[in-house]
């Protein structure tokens, strides 16, 4: 394609191929897009097929690009794939496996080459079952329920312990499937031992301050942990008694940096094991090994239906100032396709600090993570005095729908919890719409849904609202709906895949002279589409850059005049602040406490990351939110197989195969682009933490009278100093790390197509032996109902 056959979209910043449709900012549910994009696939191929057979026109050429566009997404609705037996479909691959090895080893004429190439490909089809699950983080105060949550939608009553006044904070609950027997499961990880020494000796350290140097959240804390471990005894310890290893006699997994497994026929036989790892024995202090967890993860029996590749990851919402575990509640907060929000009813409209924990780490939901939805679950819907709250919002019994049949208390009850209900979705709603954090996702409304759910009614054997009006089965609905596109994405991959491998297995059965000059043609046209298609990507490629570097340069020049400012806005002086401050420095400018968020390195960059967040979100949308500006839009319209070829190649079973081993190059690359974006966008504040390491390890290890101020004008002098280069090269090494990913995509598109091209169409290899019809119409009969 040449250059002055492209026109500019949008702000004409972008360019795109001719004739390609405009695409506006989607925000409907993916089961609405994927029937959209198959019936607009089959309008326009209807189109074409009409016009096979004439002199190639823009008309033609401009329905290859939309095709192009559509061919890679037509498959994937949300709609469960019903019906579709997968091992049939693995039945074949693996008969046909099995008879290329026996050929390949009985038969020294075999084309070998061609042979283990074909092998190679049946076995990558496999390794699409290992495909990462979707991560479902649910955060919220303690005491918001969420534990009770969970329970109620696993059917568990006594899995996840809840309860306790002083509940652990800080470590991460995950919950999966067990699908491979009836038994509940857990797998435990710790810190190490090295580190859980140095963090002995910080909390020993904070009890014995005093002064100013003492922060009462952190003794607080201090107290807490060493307690929870060794009793009341323990704070009077020294480092070297609490270290001996007799105190982890019952985990001797934490001495060897190991993880451990705990396996129970049933759920509270589990829930009881685990239970001094997650929580505090509130009645008898020491023995609760909580301190030294990283993350507890817990493998339930009989629930593939809706949890087989899902992740429910409970994320507290205060930490503790621990490295470890801050370093991977934020990992896991940025792998979260979708955040659920828990809050008791009753704080729904007022409720500021789960809200400000996601504000807090918006970024990390949404450029720097892979977050598409919020749910916002209101609990404990049942917590109502029905006169009471009549009184306070001024309804009469009519208002209510209340009969002189319905005086009895529970119907009461029960129609003054669903008013409630309404009520707080409206206010929830209204709230987010005002809200920064619809801001910062660059969403619609639809982006937020709102549940209002009492686990105690559900779990009620004389409840007074019905399973639905409690809304847990919409909840795990919705779970299986997460489920379903997980399990349909791995279905349609392995199915289209083997019918692409069949396609090119029979495309080897005859091998004459004019089939060799077809291919031979073929081959030739379709690198030269390669290197049109490429020149296309690069030159969009290279817009990225220079857009995202515009908004650096303004934004690094914003963040150097205020960087003073901004730094001695977080580490100014105040009581009770000097245990926070060096916190900070020990984890290198971030850490969670239950004091509240801090992370100095992104507040730095703050101006840098608010300039380039808009012309980010385009480049690298969230799911759901693709426009014609996004890379993922332009890797959907990349294609090598033009109109042309289609028509005078329409009966080349080879051709079939090249079609599906493009769609999954380029849902490869889709995919690693996402994990890529992430690391781009938090290059930003990694750079800052570089240049500003060697001052927090100095900051840390000052003590004593008045090292709260000493440490503090550490700070800001290192800061003043190096900012002339220290925005710099964030800048630097964020448009780097672009150029790395861009270069990996074009690389990897150009190998992986050419050597395609290759096995494929060059050789005079033949398996005349080898003929799949048979099984080239079952697995088509099985693409056809996951095309439907």
């Amino acid at each position: 394609m040449s250059r002055r056959d492209k026109r500019t979209l949008g702000d004409g910043n972008i360019s795109s191929p001719p004739g390609t449709a405009k695409r506006q900012k989607r925000h409907s549910s993916p089961e609405r897009r994927g029937a959209a994009d198959n019936e607009q696939y089959d309008v326009i191929a209807e189109k074409m097929n009409n016009r096979r057979g004439r002199a190639e026109t823009s008309f033609t050429v401009s329905c290859t690009q939309q095709l192009g566009e559509l061919r890679g997404r037509r498959h994937y609705t949300t709609k469960p794939v019903t019906g579709v037996n997968i091992t049939t479909a693995k039945s074949v691959m693996k008969k046909i496996q099995s008879d290329l090895h026996k050929k390949l080893h009985e038969d020294s004429s075999s084309p070998k080459k061609l042979i283990q190439y074909i092998r190679q490909n049946i076995s990558k089809l496999d390794k699409r079952d290992e495909t990462k699950k979707t991560t479902v983080g649910v955060v919220g105060r303690t005491g918001a329920g969420k534990s009770s949550l969970i329970n109620a939608i696993l059917g568990e009553k006594d899995l996840l312990p809840s309860g306790t006044i002083s509940a652990c904070t800080s470590v991460i609950i995950q919950v999966g499937a067990n699908i491979t027997d009836s038994k509940y499961s857990a797998e435990i990880e710790f810190i190490s031992k090295d580190e859980w020494e140095e963090e002995l000796k910080t909390l020993l350290n904070i009890l014995s301050e005093d002064g100013e140097e003492r922060d009462n959240a952190m003794v607080n804390t201090a107290n807490e942990k060493i307690e929870a471990l060794y009793g009341e005894e323990g704070v009077k310890m020294s480092v070297e008694d609490l270290l001996k290893d007799d105190k982890f006699s019952g985990i001797p997994e934490f001495l060897k940096s190991g993880t451990k497994k705990i396996t129970c026929e049933t759920a509270s036989d589990l829930s009881d094991e685990i239970r001094c790892y997650v929580k505090n024995d509130d009645s008898s202090p020491g023995g609760c090994y909580w301190p030294v967890v990283t993350s507890v993860t817990i493998n339930v029996p009989n629930c593939e239906d809706f949890l087989e590749h899902i992740l429910i990851v409970d994320l507290p919402g205060t930490g503790d100032y621990n490295k470890s575990r801050d370093q991977m509640w934020r990992s896991k907060l940025r792998e979260c396709s979708t955040v659920w929000i828990v809050s008791e009813i009753n704080r729904a409209g007022s409720e500021k600090e789960t809200w400000e924990l996601i504000s807090n780490n918006i970024r990390d939901m949404a450029q720097g993570g892979e977050c598409s939805s919020i749910c916002f679950i209101c609990t404990k819907t049942d917590d109502i005095d029905p006169q009471n709250y009549m009184r306070s919002t001024k309804l009469r019994d009519e208002d209510l729908q209340i009969t002189p049949k319905d005086s009895q208390y529970n119907n009461r009850k029960s129609k003054c919890i669903l008013h409630r209900n309404n009520k707080a979705k409206e206010t929830v709603q209204k709230n987010f719409k005002r809200s920064t954090v619809k801001k910062h996702l660059n969403c619609d409304d639809t982006f937020l849904s709102v549940f209002t759910v009492s686990s105690t009614e559900f779990t009620k054997t004389d409840p007074i609202l019905t399973p639905e009006e409690t809304e847990i089965p919409k909840l795990k609905e919705l779970l299986r709906e997460y489920n379903n596109n997980r399990k349909n994405k791995m279905i349609i991959h392995y199915i289209s895949g083997a019918h692409g491998i069949l396609s090119l297995i029979q495309g080897f059965k005859v091998s004459d002279t004019e089939m060799m000059e077809n291919k031979s043609r073929l081959h030739e046209n379709l690198n030269k589409n390669l290197d049109n298609a490429l020149e296309h990507l690069q030159d969009y490629t290279g817009q990225i850059y220079r857009c995202l570097e515009l908004h650096l340069s303004e934004g690094a020049r914003k963040s150097e005049e205020k960087c003073a400012a901004t730094a001695k806005k977080l580490i100014k002086p105040v009581n009770g602040f000097h245990q926070t401050l060096t916190a900070l420095c020990k984890n290198h400018g971030y850490c969670r406490s239950r004091n509240g968020h801090k992370d100095l390195n992104t507040d730095l960059v703050k101006d840098m990351l608010q300039e380039i967040n808009k012309a980010f979100s385009d480049f690298f949308p969230l799911e759901g939110n693709v426009t014609e500006k996004s890379l993922q839009a332009h890797i959907d319209k990349f294609t090598i197989i033009l109109e042309n070829e289609i028509t005078e190649y329409k009966n080349s079973t080879v051709l079939t195969f090249l079609e599906t081993e493009e769609m999954k190059v380029k849902e490869m690359l889709k995919e690693e682009i996402v994990e890529r974006k992430k690391e781009i966008y938090a290059s930003l504040s990694e750079s800052i933490k570089t240049t500003m390491l060697p001052c927090y390890q100095r900051a840390a290890a000052i003590s004593g009278t008045g090292s709260m101020r000493v440490k503090q004008e550490m700070l800001l002098k290192h800061i003043k100093s190096s900012k002339s280069e220290m925005f710099q090269t964030a800048k630097k090494n964020m448009l780097e790390l672009l150029v790395e990913t861009m270069s990996y995509i074009t690389n990897e598109i150009r190998t992986r197509l050419m050597d395609l091209l290759t096995h494929s169409l060059v050789g005079a290899n033949t398996l005349s032996y080898k003929n799949v019809s048979e099984d080239m119409e079952e697995i088509k009969k099985l693409l056809a109902q996951v095309s439907d």
